[in-house]
């Protein structure tokens, strides 16, 4: 069934095509205009190991693979049809019914086109309504929905400055349970979200904002044992104001429900109230709320503003799966240019956050400070030397569960990096020579007793050079990458040396470009480990639209002694093969 499904895509993308073609030839005669890519590629993978036995160094992709392309947008006078298929034939993402596993079943074609690695969306629009099909990625606001892919179908309709959007579809699939391989599992959950409101492009937005996400527990069969189903409801207002000489306000309120486990008891001794008909509360369901302020002014070269977030400890929407509860931040954002030269040019340009951050805000006695801060830094001192600083602080405290034997955590991530580069040139060629260093510090603190804390310091120094020859129209690049990374009782090394080198052949219609890397590794008290890497990329124009592209790339890795008796020395030869074909309107 899939098969002859892949056969007509294929047969329409082709038809389709030829179509979109024969229109553009005749451009000059309608009123149409067509931009965009179809293509196709296959990669073929080739993995050999030494010794075959034990298995030491699995295969990382498929053997052979084929991906399509289609992504033509046509519009029409105020009519415009994004069209974007874009899928594979092999799934590859993690554990599912596509995995293989006797347990999970084969994958039917609902599952393979709803798949997350796969994208199907049309979105045909007309002035100022727009029509959703397919997998979409849609932020409606901060403390809604924003970063998962969801695949349905829906619309967007903004008549008169309206705001009136509506899309529902399924954001994740149902995967089964499997003891061996061990493969956790998943509940089919499916999403909706409404948005009504009124909006002035950089004047005024004011907009209110339902979603909601529920898991079905008959969707795996078995069900996963260790992942209860869940359901989650929210309720936002989104206001946005933008006053004359660049003032501006923003805030959002929102209002959850996050039921822990659909098939715990119905009574309602949480003592959270149902909001029929979006959803009924039961045992495990918490309510809480979240809201984001933010106030400033903005200008051609300055900036300056304070913004506000506070999400409650029962705080959680399926909008944004992998957002942290329980925190109150505060930061002061500013950017500024500064130091014009003669020409009136900026040649100091800094874009800088700090402030303060509270965890585990409901419990007094977990309750943690901690500083966050983020700063870009660029400064050009003349036409050959610049200097760009960064620094970011980040982290979280998430209070844990004694009765479940959840632990307390803390962690703390500081990043600073310092990167010089120098220019010059000449009539025959010219040169950038570039230094990066980099320094990482993590610490995470077990607080729940007995309490633990780990590092781990990275440095990482790059110096690189790049050469362009005018003349030729050859550039090459040479690298050198130094790799420290220290964790309690143990120690990671690398050293890298690369070098590449490209240009056009043919007429400009043939671009080269090779790669040569080799490292060489050091884990702990191990003897050391090497990995020699080469690659070859060959773009051709066979037409003004119509391109091919071909990439080639092998990789030997050898072993010390870090995998044991038996496999000490061990070695694989690791191949991949890409190859396609792009036909791009203009």
């Amino acid at each position: 069934m899939q098969k002859i499904f892949f056969l007509h895509v294929f047969i329409l993308l082709l038809f389709f095509s030829g179509m979109l073609s024969a229109q553009d030839s005749t451009k000059k005669k309608l009123p149409v205009k067509i931009t965009g890519v179809i293509g196709i590629t296959y990669e073929g993978y080739g993995l050999t190991v030494n010794p075959k036995t034990p298995s030491f160094y699995p295969p990382r992709r498929p053997w052979n693979q084929v991906r399509f392309n289609f992504a033509p947008q046509i519009k029409v006078g105020n009519f415009s049809l994004p069209i974007n298929f874009n899928f594979a034939t092999k799934a590859v993402n993690f554990a599912g019914p596509y995995a293989g596993i006797a347990a999970l079943g084969k994958q039917s074609l609902k599952q393979w086109i709803t798949n997350p690695m796969n994208n199907f969306s049309i979105n045909p629009k007309y002035k100022w309504a727009e029509l959703q099909l397919g997998t979409q990625y849609l932020n409606y606001s901060d403390l809604s929905t924003g970063d998962i892919g969801v695949f349905g179908a829906g619309f967007d309709l903004k008549p008169k400055g309206y705001i009136l959007k509506f899309f529902t579809g399924t954001s994740q699939q149902g995967i089964n349970y499997s003891a061996s391989p061990l493969v956790p599992g998943a509940y089919k959950r499916t999403n909706w979200m409404a948005q009504i409101g009124k909006e002035e492009e950089g004047k005024y937005k004011l907009a209110f904002t339902a979603a909601k996400g529920k898991d079905f527990y008959n969707s795996a069969t078995p069900p996963p044992l260790t992942i209860n189903p869940q359901e989650g409801f929210v309720l936002s207002l989104l206001t946005d104001v933008n006053f004359k000489k660049g003032f501006y306000f923003n805030t959002e309120a929102a209002q959850g429900m996050y039921t822990q486990n659909s098939n715990a008891g119905t009574s309602s001794s949480s003592g959270v109230r149902s909001i029929k008909p979006f959803i009924r509360s039961n045992t495990s369901t918490v309510k809480d709320y979240a809201a984001t302020a933010s106030i400033g002014k903005k200008s051609t070269n300055f900036d300056m503003g304070v913004k506000t977030k506070y999400l409650g400890a029962g705080y959680y929407t399926m909008g944004y799966p992998y957002l942290q509860p329980d925190k109150f931040d505060v930061t002061v954002n500013t950017r500024f240019n500064a130091w014009k030269d003669s020409s009136g040019s900026f040649k100091m340009n800094i874009v800088a956050s700090a402030g303060q951050r509270i965890n585990n805000m409901s419990n007094t006695t977990l309750r943690a400070k901690q500083f966050i801060g983020s700063l870009n830094w660029f400064t050009q001192f003349n036409e050959h030397m610049n200097l760009n600083i960064t620094y970011n602080n980040f982290g979280f405290n998430a209070a844990g569960n004694t009765l479940n034997g959840i632990p307390s955590i803390k962690n703390v991530s500081n990043d600073i990096g310092i990167n010089p580069s120098c220019t010059w040139s000449n009539t025959k060629m010219s040169n950038l020579l570039s230094l990066s260093y980099n320094y990482s510090k993590y610490d995470e603190t077990v607080i729940t007793p007995p309490s633990l804390t780990t590092s781990n310091n990275t440095h990482t120094i790059l110096l690189s050079y790049i050469p362009t020859y005018f003349t030729k129209k050859l550039v090459a690049d040479f690298s050198f990458l130094y790799f420290l990374n220290k964790i309690p009782g143990f120690t990671t090394r690398l050293m890298t040396i690369s070098a590449g080198a490209g240009g056009p052949l043919a007429q400009n219609k043939l671009n080269l470009k090779g790669q040569l890397q080799y490292t060489i590794g050091k884990n702990g008290l191990f003897t050391g480990n090497n990995n020699l890497i080469a690659g070859l990329t060959a773009d051709y124009n066979l037409t003004k639209k119509l391109n091919w592209n071909c990439f080639i790339s092998t990789s030997r890795y050898k072993y010390g002694n870090e995998l044991g008796v038996g496999l000490i020395g061990a070695n694989y030869l690791e191949s991949t093969i890409r190859t396609g074909l792009t036909y791009r309107w203009k």
